[in-house]
């Protein structure tokens, strides 16, 4: 039984609060993450460790946070979720100040481990409406990351100043600003989020004891396996060129404000146009609008090999396109999920499609650095927009096996 629309206005609105104040934080973060690795070590090389550990902690939790949401709760899950992030936060404000890059992974894992709830939000929102609207749901929670992709980054001189204001490093600042960012979106969800969106999904979820829950069973069905697919290409081609670019703008000599500058045009094409990503992935089909982000991806990483660590206008273009092929895959690719997929074997889907996104990602992130090392920036774009090929081809070697049965789409 779905919610009243009062209901469903409110429980959607808190999700997408939350979710926005929780991405205000978590970009403050990443954005220095790199920067902060590389004061540490001296080098470019590893300094994509700390993100990919945060990467790796959201795919190591997200599993069992969706276990633990199963049985108390989206809100419980979500509050949970924010302490451990606000503990990591705070860890590494303290490896940053300390110059601990031990501690600094510590802090990251955490980090991420605790974001894995805020992850789950999207699905939250597609349990308190119809089937025919769930990619306009996930979409509308996406889109509060347009949120921090605004004020985020924004926030990265001002935290800076505010670290070196207290007595810490100015690197330190932002980590203090993502602690308090984690803390009040906590906060909101445990007020606002009442009833929990669970609830209206209980009738579906008790048939939960008849689905097949392996994963073995999951990959058999074809649009949950496509979807991992585009998930994890999108991720893995957003994540290679992105992590590494602040780098690559500091080496042409531009300052922290220019690296925001560029990461907010970047994470403004992830969020932004979210809702209009979920209508296209209602009306004209969840496969075809992943294909149109694998173009955009495509463009994207060749048009980044081509710009100067200081031709502002194209960084800017070419990450604000990537991040709006990441949208277009990530949307649809989600709603792709649950779309074949019996009720009771949701929750269990959503958690193992998170998890082999986020653990591609942590990968990515690493092989970032050494790819900056071996081929420069611009070789590093060109393999991330080669993997943007991947998914229509994987698409057409499906459908042409499934011809004599049932097509995926």
């Amino acid at each position: 039984m779905l919610p009243t629309r009062t209901i469903r206005r409110r429980l959607i609105g808190t999700l997408f609060a939350g979710s926005g104040i929780n991405r205000i934080g978590f970009l403050l973060a990443l954005t220095v993450a790199s920067l902060a690795a590389q004061d540490m070590l001296g080098s470019a090389l590893w300094a994509g460790l700390p993100a990919a550990v945060g990467v790796a902690g959201m795919a190591l939790a997200t599993t069992p946070m969706s276990a633990y949401m199963a049985r108390r709760g989206r809100r419980a899950g979500m509050v949970a979720g924010q302490t451990i992030a606000v503990a990591g936060a705070l860890v590494a404000a303290v490896a940053v100040y300390t110059g601990l890059f031990l501690v600094l992974i510590v802090g990251f894992f955490l980090f991420g481990a605790g974001n894995s709830s805020d992850r789950l939000a999207r699905y939250a929102a597609a349990e308190v409406v119809s089937p025919e609207r769930r990619g306009s749901a996930i979409a509308l929670v996406v889109w509060a990351g347009t949120v921090g992709s605004v004020i985020g980054p924004s926030l990265l001189e001002p935290a800076q100043r505010f670290g070196i204001a207290v007595g810490v490093t100015g690197l330190a600042g932002p980590y203090l600003g993502t602690a308090i960012a984690f803390a009040l979106a906590g906060i909101l969800i445990a007020v606002l989020l009442r009833p929990d969106p669970l609830e209206f999904a209980a009738e579906e979820q008790a048939k939960a004891d008849s689905v097949p829950m392996r994963v073995s069973a999951l990959l058999r069905i074809p649009k949950f396996r496509f979807a991992i697919v585009a998930l994890v290409a999108g991720q893995v081609v957003m994540v290679l060129i992105m992590t590494m670019t602040p780098i690559y703008i500091r080496s042409a000599g531009q300052s922290l404000g220019i690296v925001g500058l560029v990461i907010s045009a970047h994470t403004l094409g992830m969020f932004a146009l979210s809702p209009i990503t979920g209508w296209l992935a209602d009306r004209l089909g969840r496969i075809q609008v992943v294909l149109g982000g694998d173009a955009l991806l495509l463009i994207a990483g060749v048009l980044a090999a081509f710009a100067a660590g200081s031709d502002r206008v194209l960084l800017v273009g070419s990450l604000f396109l990537l991040g709006l092929g990441w949208n277009f895959g990530f949307v649809a690719g989600s709603a792709l999920v649950i779309e074949d997929v019996a009720p009771g074997a949701r929750l269990r889907a959503q958690g193992v499609a998170d998890a082999f996104v986020w653990m591609s990602g942590a990968v990515a992130t690493v092989a970032s650095g050494f790819l900056l090392a071996a081929g420069g920036y611009a070789a590093l774009s060109l393999v991330g927009a080669a993997l943007a090929l991947v998914p229509p081809l994987v698409l057409v070697r499906m459908r042409r096996a499934a011809a004599s049965v049932q097509p995926v789409a």
